[in-house]
């Protein structure tokens, strides 16, 4: 989890244009089913797809972070907005739609944390419900070990972060390690602080079966997604109780 707090991230993140991404998903439901009206975005950060979905869907979403579920109340305004734990919650809702973006999933970090999150999914869908992934890299990929910068900046605040890459094997699971580094820059001065992210690395074949042990059908890999990362699409293949 980011220990950014939420204006942190979104200054991180400012030059994400999240407005053309939902439009861009918003086409391809309307593919899909133009009738998919209710939304669970799941792992929603601090909610900037949903303040653009929400023009056209009914739109909640699932975080860890309390920090960045208050940023997205505030950016979606109608939206429930739960604390949970993508790789095992349960809500009092089925959705239509059911997404998973900005390759949040790569946080289920090994298989079988992948297909308890998929069943999550899958379990609070409705009996039409389609699930939208947007993925983590593959294995083939990963470049490791490697250091990469990269920065962001709002008005007077800037972010400049530097991640040192690498790889662990467990067993069959590949999971990328990415130990960040931030200067945070603002008005009040310059500081440091870090942290360690681990995700999962899936290729295409085990993300496919993944979802179909899960429970979904017609399983599909997009190659060019929202940015460039491809998106897999699953619909539900059973009857929710």
């Amino acid at each position: 989890m980011f220990q950014l707090n939420a204006e942190q991230y979104d200054t991180l993140y400012a030059t994400k244009d999240y407005e053309r991404e939902a439009h861009l998903l918003r086409d391809h439901l309307s593919r899909l089913d133009p009738s998919l009206h209710t939304v669970l975005d799941v792992a929603c950060g601090t909610g900037a797809h949903d303040e653009h979905l929400c023009r056209f869907y009914e739109v909640d979403g699932l975080d860890l972070n309390p920090d960045f579920l208050e940023a997205a109340r505030r950016r979606n305004a109608r939206g429930r907005y739960h604390v949970g734990d993508m790789r095992d919650f349960r809500l009092d809702r089925l959705y239509d739609v059911a997404l998973c973006l900005f390759s949040s999933i790569g946080y289920a970090r090994t298989r079988v944390e992948l297909v308890r999150t998929l069943t999550c999914l899958c379990e609070h869908l409705t009996p039409r419900g389609v699930v939208v992934i947007e993925p983590w890299l593959t294995p083939e990929v990963w470049e490791a070990p490697s250091v990469r910068w990269d920065h962001g900046g709002s008005g007077s605040d800037s972010i400049v972060r530097m991640a040192h890459s690498s790889l662990r094997e467990e067993g069959t699971d590949s999971v990328s390690v990415m130990e960040f580094h931030y200067l945070v820059g603002s008005a009040k001065g310059i500081e440091y602080s870090r942290e360690t992210h681990e995700m999962g690395l899936y290729s295409k074949r085990r993300m496919e079966s993944a979802l179909i042990e899960a429970g979904f059908t017609d399983v599909h890999h997009e190659s060019d997604g929202l940015t460039g990362r491809g998106l897999y699409v699953g619909r539900v293949g059973r009857t929710n109780s």
